[in-house]
């Protein structure tokens, strides 16, 4: 209902009412700010917000704005007011005029724009499948051969495959782990390990010839390839997601025992959730039972009570799983840590 009082307000061009609920700023928050290079949509966001996943609010963004990204860049200047006791951002490009609802998309500049989160935490994650369906990877084309039979494989071999049906550039995968929910034991997709990049020379029914353009690992005898996705750029506005949606931290990636800030963890909440890039989760320690003595010396179990640590953004988003990364971590995160709504808190 909120967002669509917000949505009608702003087409009629009418003055938002207030919620007071809605932000809390903080004292220190710069009245303008220029953004620098470096700089990302979340770390920006906490300048102004106790909360940064509030930052539509601030935009005055109505549903659409957040599923489109907005771009901001290096040398704009963020400007803070108050409407009818309000705050509000708004964008400062030089001696034009201030753009009221959101920063617009400079198309030919996207690669100078301004990320949601650093890209260098996630950038081997967004350019990988991660997670496919099991039967489909088992049944993907292979890798068959190399030079001088060789079972692993470098920079600039020749390789040679079968089931390649086009040209382009592919990724060399092998089998990894399930991923598995911790509640109803279902198989949520099966991830994999990546090996490094491969491109197409030339087709061949049945045996096509590719070489290796990159190894991230090792390339092997008998990997499955995967067409590569196209590059992605992360600017997807944080916000809190629809709903209560609750979930888990199933993997931490490379297996690690925890996961710290700028650490990439999977949730076991997907697009089947409505779950969407750009979602803020927190991250609570499950409760934990210790042993206590007693005043008459008696040994007592009791519960410790849940615990935020952290915040997840998510940047990428699969059918029943996605991947986020850990921002303002006050402690590990682990599997098995629960994944919450923020304003649940």
């Amino acid at each position: 209902m909120r967002k669509s009082i917000i949505s009608l307000a702003l087409a009629l061009g009418l003055a938002l009412p207030a919620f007071s609920d809605t932000l809390t700023i903080k004292p220190d928050a710069p009245a303008r700010y220029t953004v620098t290079k470096g700089d990302t949509l979340w770390g920006i966001s906490g300048r102004y917000l106790k909360s940064p996943w509030k930052w539509p609010s601030l935009w005055q963004m109505n549903k659409r704005d957040i599923k489109n990204p907005h771009w901001i860049y290096p040398g704009d200047v963020l400007v803070l007011s108050y409407v009818n006791g309000q705050p509000r951002l708004s964008l400062e490009k030089g001696k034009q005029d201030e753009v009221r609802l959101s920063p617009q998309v400079r198309m030919s500049d996207i690669d100078k724009a301004v990320p949601s989160i650093p890209a260098a935490a996630i950038e081997p994650f967004l350019r990988r499948p991660l997670v496919v369906d099991e039967a489909q990877f088992n049944t993907a084309p292979r890798l068959i051969a190399g030079p001088e039979q060789r079972l692993a494989f470098g920079t600039g071999d020749r390789v040679y495959a079968n089931g390649v049906a086009e040209m382009g550039n592919w990724q060399a995968y092998r089998a990894g782990k399930p991923l598995i929910d911790p509640d109803t034991k279902e198989n949520l997709g099966y991830e994999v390990m990546y090996g490094g990049d491969v491109v197409v020379d030339k087709l061949g029914e049945d045996v096509q010839t590719m070489h290796i353009t990159s190894v991230a690992g090792e390339i092997l005898v008998g990997d499955r390839l995967i067409k590569a996705p196209k590059d992605q750029f992360v600017s997807y506005v944080p916000h809190s997601p629809d709903g209560d949606i609750r979930g888990q931290i199933i993997s931490v990636y490379d297996g690690v025992d925890g996961a710290a800030q700028y650490s990439n963890v999977v949730i076991n909440r997907g697009r089947r959730e409505q779950v969407e890039a750009g979602d803020v989760f927190s991250i609570v320690k499950n409760a934990k039972p210790v042993s206590i003595t007693t005043a008459d010396g008696q040994q007592k179990i009791v519960t410790l009570p849940g615990q935020t640590i952290g915040k997840i953004f998510i940047y990428r988003v699969f059918d029943k799983v996605s991947y986020g990364l850990v921002l303002e971590s006050a402690d590990a995160a682990s599997v098995g840590d629960v994944v919450t709504a923020p304003e649940s808190e």
